[in-house]
């Protein structure tokens, strides 16, 4: 779990960890500081309530593909989850990934359902440190209530994403086949560490450069020949609103495209920033992959 400068996110989504089924001895959790000024995590582990196998690391803020790729090589069991640090993990969670990569037809990579609790997107970051978060209409969450989550959700404006729609549209869909890499979205995806290594990981290349790098490592998985699934099990996002991503999502994939060699992965950026429909995408893009050198991080 990459994070940087959360606080009251962080502790609900590591709240939410604490209550899984599956057993404390089967999971560790890894969590890379990635902040330039440290101080937020340890604030955030000091006020934690249950206990929970948690491993830290600094990044120093070096953008969230080299924080996501520390943990990785920090983590020390074959299954690789990533998570986001403002994302509330359902108690089946952890136990509905090992599930899944444990299937004889298991696929190599596998991503979880993600809901936005939409009340919060316009909720701060609280500095310090609060006990929870108040959002839309008066609405709260804290601790007590992530113990509960299924009987709290409703009142939280559960909404589903663009990029998760269009997850479920790519996967359930023959005609966006080529499309699936889409569905590596950077929160609730597991891969095998043998399937991640093989690829060379995140491309750190992209640095502070929001936009896309789980993505961008979903387009060379399905370079390498690897398969995705999606879980009904789900996970709920504290979505923060953002007012430059119509800017930045073209510019991570225009970066892309010129480290690929491929100038249809440009054609990216305005399809997430909503400029582009699925079909149109799919007409412009073919088989990008087949462009890429298989298996491997653009270097």
């Amino acid at each position: 779990m990459p994070t940087r400068d959360r606080t009251t996110r962080l502790l609900l989504t590591l709240t939410a960890l604490a209550h899984q089924t599956l057993d404390r001895e089967r999971f560790e959790v890894v969590l890379v500081d990635d902040a330039p000024d440290p101080g937020a995590v340890e604030q955030v582990l000091s006020a934690l309530a249950r206990e929970l196998p948690i491993r830290t690391a600094a990044t120093g803020g070096r953008g969230a593909a080299r924080a996501r790729n520390t943990g990785a090589r920090l983590a020390r069991g074959e299954l690789l989850l990533f998570l986001d640090d403002d994302t509330l993990a359902t108690p089946g969670l952890l136990a509905a990934h090992l599930a899944a990569h444990e299937r004889p037809d298991a696929a190599a990579v596998v991503h979880g359902a993600v809901t936005d609790l939409s009340a919060f997107a316009l909720t701060p970051e609280p500095r310090p440190l609060r006990a929870g978060l108040t959002g839309a209409r008066g609405r709260t969450i804290e601790p007590g209530t992530v113990a509960d989550l299924a009987a709290a959700v409703p009142l939280l404006g559960p909404r589903r994403s663009f990029i998760e729609r269009t997850a479920r549209k790519v996967t359930g869909s023959p005609e966006y086949a080529g499309l699936r890499w889409l569905s590596c979205i950077g929160t609730s995806t597991s891969v095998r560490r043998t399937v991640f290594e093989r690829v060379g990981g995140f491309d750190e290349h992209y640095g502070e450069l929001w936009g896309g790098e789980d993505l961008e490592l979903g387009l060379r998985l399905a370079a390498s020949g690897a398969t995705f699934e999606l879980l009904d099990e789900t996970a709920y996002h504290l979505p923060t609103a953002r007012r430059d991503t119509g800017d930045l999502l073209p510019r991570f994939w225009r970066q892309v495209a010129d480290r690929h060699g491929d100038p249809r992965l440009a054609d990216v950026g305005p399809f997430l920033a909503g400029r582009l429909s699925l079909d149109e995408l799919a007409e412009r893009l073919g088989h990008p992959h087949d462009a890429l050198v298989p298996g491997t991080a653009a270097s």
